[in-house]
């Protein structure tokens, strides 16, 4: 009998304990029962178990537990219940049937233990998981996502990423993201982007990536590492949206601004070109035609024969110059509109080679000096006339202003500059220019710096369309008296 009273305590201390008649009636509970339901043992006395029904199992859940007992059958359960104020706790439940004689159930002992910790940190662990689970949902709807192991093996992806690089789930699981790459962006970009995942630090930048049927596509790429115990990557998941158009959009929208810019700068070169042409025109063709106006009223006010012939004859040279002024015009209108000329690999060695049969005269008579140097650049692309043409008036112009105290020297050389650019050199040890006086006039038409019967103010004029047509540069520098070195700079 003691052994008996022992295990009630027990029982009526570690757990729940509720006793029914066989019609479900409460004829006793402890007081743990008491405690989790906030009933007295007198509201609970005399009452069934819808007392304390919370409503949140079905009515077939209840009737299963009836139809088990009542055939003298253990049943086991979890049962949420409702307390008296109201808030609900769970109990794990076991209903043991007392049988009579007759195999009868003739009361019920309900043994109970407190799981409402336990099942609310179930709750919460399913609603994360549910959290988890449509955020998951969401992200693959909108997202294009991989997830690889620390080596950047590929070990996930979702059907956006197979959608939008063209390959399939089985084609890409177990590869690494080269299977993707472009080959666009430069290897120290790749270097630093796994060497800010590696560390454990998100990544985020824009990548261009190339499809299975060779199309290449942009995506906004985020790249989360996520870290083991230790702090080390043990994993990476990738996020992406396309962002193709607009990248095409700003390609475009570049492409327009630079097309702009450079429309621009043609426009004003040719509002330049325009302003010089009238200043040439204004300047170089106004006297000749004021001279050849008054000669012809001098010739229609004179009625002597003598005269008449001799204003014909001063007419004639006037006309002649003003013919060659012309002629020099629309040369050089005709270099700024040739955008068609094409230009041509030209061997440097052979076209000064060919330019110098028509100076052998001049240079033995003046026994000028020739020293070439091509080592560096022996070739460049350019519209063979044009080269021609720039050689034989540089040439021609050291020669003809060459000084009169020392033999010439002509020293023509290439040299190759960053990004392919080519500078051709010539330099003479003549009368040279003064820069501080002639700065603004160097390259000016009809402008010469030295008396000589020859001297036009053509040569250099011409030099510089050419080479401006070509979109290349010219300078000079130059000492009175040491000579001059005249720079041209060829564009790849």
């Amino acid at each position: 009998m003691e052994k008996i009273t022992d295990y009630k305590d027990a029982l009526d201390e570690s757990s729940i304990v509720a006793i029914t008649d066989q019609k479900g009636i409460i004829n006793y509970v402890n007081e743990n029962f008491c405690n989790i339901s906030k009933f007295t043992a007198e509201e609970l006395i005399g009452q069934d178990h819808q007392i304390i029904n919370s409503g949140y199992h079905p009515k077939s859940f209840i009737k299963q537990l009836w139809n088990t007992i009542e055939k003298g059958k253990v049943w086991k359960g979890e049962l949420k219940n409702r307390a008296k104020d109201g808030t609900y706790y769970w109990v794990d439940t076991t209903i043991v049937p007392f049988l009579d004689e007759q195999k009868k159930p003739y009361q019920y002992v309900a043994i109970r233990s407190d799981i409402t910790d336990r099942k609310k940190g179930e709750e919460e662990l399913k609603k994360s998981l549910k959290e988890i689970s449509d955020y998951k949902y969401a992200l693959d709807e909108s997202a294009i996502v991989a997830i690889t192991d620390q080596k950047g093996i590929i070990t996930h992806v979702n059907d956006n990423f197979c959608k939008i690089s063209k390959y399939t789930t089985d084609e890409l699981i177990g590869e690494d993201h080269r299977l993707i790459n472009s080959g666009y962006h430069p290897e120290e970009f790749i270097a630093n982007l796994w060497k800010t995942i590696t560390n454990g630090e998100v990544w985020k930048g824009e990548l261009k990536n190339k499809a299975k049927d060779g199309s290449t596509y942009w995506v906004d790429t985020t790249i989360v590492p996520f870290l083991n115990q230790t702090g080390k990557p043990y994993q990476y998941v990738a996020i992406r949206s396309d962002i193709t158009e607009r990248k095409i959009g700003e390609e475009q929208i570049k492409a327009s601004n630079a097309r702009a810019i450079e429309d621009a700068h043609q426009l004003k070169i040719k509002n330049i070109q325009l302003v010089d042409f009238c200043n040439i025109v204004s300047h170089n063709l106004r006297a000749p035609l004021i001279n050849i106006s008054m000669l012809v009223d001098y010739l229609e006010e004179s009625q002597d024969e003598q005269e008449q012939k001799e204003v014909l004859v001063k007419i004639k040279p006037v006309v002649n110059h003003l013919m060659d002024v012309f002629n020099e015009l629309v040369e050089s209108i005709q270099i700024k509109q040739d955008t068609d000329i094409q230009s041509v690999q030209i061997d440097l060695k052979e076209c000064f080679e060919k330019i110098m049969i028509g100076f052998e005269t001049q240079i033995q008579k003046y026994d000028a000096a020739i020293q070439v140097d091509f080592k560096q650049a022996s070739t460049i692309n350019f519209p063979q006339k044009y080269m021609e043409s720039i050689l034989s008036n540089l040439i021609s112009n050291a020669i003809k202003y060459r000084s009169p105290d020392r033999k010439p020297v002509i020293r023509i050389e290439t040299r190759k500059e960053t990004g392919d650019t080519v500078i051709l050199a010539v330099s003479d040890n003549g009368l040279g220019i003064d820069l501080v006086l002639h700065k603004d006039q160097i390259f000016k038409i009809r402008k010469t710096f030295h008396k000589h019967p020859d001297a036009r103010g053509f040569g250099l004029f011409m030099t510089k369309n050419q080479v401006e047509a070509m979109n290349g540069k010219i300078w000079v520098e130059s000492q009175p008296g040491q000579g001059s070195t005249f720079f041209i700079e060829f564009q790849p």
